[in-house]
């Protein structure tokens, strides 16, 4: 088991700043392949859980992870990712931080998030045209798993937050 200040042998990227029954903290350096170590570390905190609610939240913590290495700190090894897990009998917060600029949630056109409810794949020709590779599904994702989604003001930290009181395994679209 990883304390607190140390670091993931396979992979310098990552600092453990907390790792109690409850309450896991680490400081990650983007890089893509370090999302599967963030992903071991986490797993173990949600053993209890329904197997499906405990795989949806990993989805939704790898997507937005990912979003924060990918497009707020840009790959570049220099930023970092605050990632957090705080369990309680009665929730579960994920929380994640980038040293990015941030975004607008209402000015996310190349995302699945922004379509029209009668153009659901608007964001797949948008993100051609953009030269962006195929996906924009991460927030939308996080959104059905959660029951609460909140970003930041300045939309480079985001909590998700769901209740444990009659935890149900969330139904995700195809």
């Amino acid at each position: 088991m990883v304390s607190a200040g140390d670091r993931f042998p396979e992979n310098s990227r990552i600092q453990v700043k907390s790792n109690r029954p409850g309450w896991i903290s680490l400081v990650v350096h983007p890089a893509l392949e370090s999302k599967e170590q963030i992903t071991k570390c986490f797993r173990p905190h949600l053993n209890e859980l329904p197997e499906g609610l405990a795989e949806a939240l990993l989805l939704a913590l790898d997507e937005l992870v990912g979003n924060a290495m990918e497009h707020g700190c840009r790959l570049e090894s220099e930023r970092c990712v605050d990632v957090s897990l705080v369990r309680t009998s009665r929730m579960l917060l994920l929380y994640v931080r980038d040293d990015g600029a941030g975004f607008s949630i209402n000015h996310l056109e190349h995302a699945a998030v922004s379509n029209p409810p009668d153009n659901p794949l608007r964001h797949t020709e948008l993100r051609s045209k953009m030269g962006l590779r195929p996906g924009g599904f991460g927030i939308m994702l996080a959104q059905q798993v959660a029951d609460e989604l909140i970003y930041n003001e300045y939309g480079n930290a985001v909590m998700l937050i769901k209740y444990l009181d009659g935890a149900s395994t969330p139904q995700l679209s195809d």
